[in-house]
């Protein structure tokens, strides 16, 4: 028995290789979706679930869970190849920037402005 999702001919149980191949390809068009303005993402991330979910519902329990572990795996592995967007630049700016920048914004102020009304 052989099912396809986006192109790709699966195997019952699939391959480790087929399910890679539809990883990297699914991470590929989102790759290409994020620069095309009229698709939304999240109405295009979930038809790709959609499609998987449809599949994976005809695999037996052990096959499913074999097959979100491999195809999750890829998709987590491909993700963190990313140099531009390294993983711990998304935890925001420190309290003491935040500080250190309204200190320097009050100081240009009060040279600025303030000291020059006083005089």
């Amino acid at each position: 028995m052989i099912n396809t999702i986006d192109g790709f001919n699966f195997d019952v149980p699939p391959a480790e290789s087929q399910i890679v191949a539809l990883a990297q390809y699914h991470r590929k068009q989102l790759d290409e979706a994020i620069f095309h303005q009229e698709i939304h993402l999240g109405e295009f991330c979930l038809a790709q679930r959609k499609r998987i979910y449809d599949y994976t519902r005809n695999l037996e329990p052990l096959q499913k869970m074999g097959f979100y572990r491999i195809y999750d795996g890829e998709l987590r592995r491909l993700a963190d190849d990313d140099d531009l967007h390294p993983a711990h630049a998304e935890g925001g700016v420190s309290v003491f920037a935040v500080f250190l920048v309204l200190a320097i914004i009050a100081l240009i102020l009060y040279f600025a402005v303030i000291r020059s009304m006083l005089n």
